[in-house]
């Protein structure tokens, strides 16, 4: 079976299936082991699992990532004379031989910047009339990626009320930041971060945290990623009461995992550890587990846990903060 459409306006690549049917469109994106094609017959994307694809090849440029860490900008088309291959080439440089089972990333790049772009939003709302609780939390991520650089923004909102029929008690956690990646030799990377917390339960008006590290990553392929980084970090407290500004000097160790090598699953979880270097024995650490199920029309429903642990929080307040959520969403 053919699929295919003569008038079609766009930029037509070729994707060959296994079963030798054929699809022809526009490729999107190859991200987390699925295909993501355009075209002009459908309403909709069509969304291929890669492991089903035997041949491919491009009229456009895209960033492709191979699991030898090469990450580079060119087209791709078959191998004539092996079909196990794909012949890759760069705007800069030869030509790379690769099997289908090697390329784990692919994302349109016609030098527009909303085709580097992908971006979610979740959130919840909750009401108790038993205790007159009203809870609403928002999440919400965009992330921009090129052949140099990889670069993520993140945002959680939580306000949760609790009434009575004189008062109530509110209860606010927000946290956003950004992450920088520059990558120089395949899997090693310069890390840049700021992380923002306001935490009402750990008595924060607004924790500043900056780092700058060195990473790699470990593993990337079609059902996982993970990668780790070290470096300092700059922390800066500003607390709700008459307790003084800190600041404090701290090295970190990151780790990043990321698995989706599940029907219709994604697992996320980052931890991070910042010893100080300026307070004896002080230790904190952040921890975030995020699973979600992926629904039709790029929806999903989704579980998130985020915890925060300071073992030198200051006098009558807690050492932890979490927050756990089950959250709706959708990804663009």
């Amino acid at each position: 079976m053919t699929l295919s459409y003569q008038g079609f306006g766009h930029n037509r690549d070729t994707v060959v299936m296994n079963n030798n049917q054929v699809l022809i469109g526009e490729i999107k994106s190859m991200e987390y082991g699925i295909l993501t094609v355009e075209t002009d017959y459908s309403d909709s994307d069509f969304t291929v699992e890669w492991d089903k694809v035997k041949g491919l090849k491009t009229s456009s440029s895209f960033i492709i990532i191979l699991t030898t860490k090469y990450r580079l900008k060119g087209t791709i088309s078959h191998d004539m004379y092996n079909s196990e291959y794909l012949i890759i080439t760069p705007v800069e440089g030869s030509k790379l031989f690769a099997r289908i089972k090697d390329i784990v990333y692919l994302k349109s790049s016609e030098n527009r910047f909303w085709d580097r772009i992908s971006a979610s939003v979740d959130g919840g709302y909750t009401i108790t009339k038993s205790s007159n609780t009203n809870q609403l939390t928002i999440n919400g991520n965009a992330s921009y990626v090129s052949t140099k650089l990889q670069c993520e923004f993140y945002l959680s909102f939580l306000d949760s009320r609790v009434s009575d029929s004189t008062s109530s008690i509110i209860t606010v956690r927000n946290n956003h930041g950004t992450n920088w990646r520059v990558f120089f030799n395949k899997s090693w990377f310069v890390l840049g971060a700021t992380d923002f917390l306001q935490s009402d339960e750990q008595n924060l008006k607004i924790r500043t945290t900056l780092q700058l590290g060195m990473g790699k990553i470990l593993l990337r392929n079609h059902q996982m990623y993970l990668n780790t980084a070290i470096g300092l970090a700059s922390n800066t407290e500003k607390f709700q009461t008459d307790q003084e500004d800190d600041e404090s000097l701290e090295s970190f160790l990151q780790i990043d995992f990321n698995g989706f090598g599940f029907k219709d699953v994604d697992i996320s979880s980052k931890f991070q550890l910042f010893p100080s270097l300026s307070k004896s024995k002080r230790l904190r650490y952040n921890y975030t587990f995020n699973i979600k199920y992926d629904l039709p029309l790029d929806l999903y429903l989704g579980v998130n846990l985020t915890l925060n642990y300071d073992n030198q929080p200051g006098e009558d307040i807690s050492k932890y903060d979490y927050v756990f959520q089950s959250v709706f969403g959708w990804s663009f």
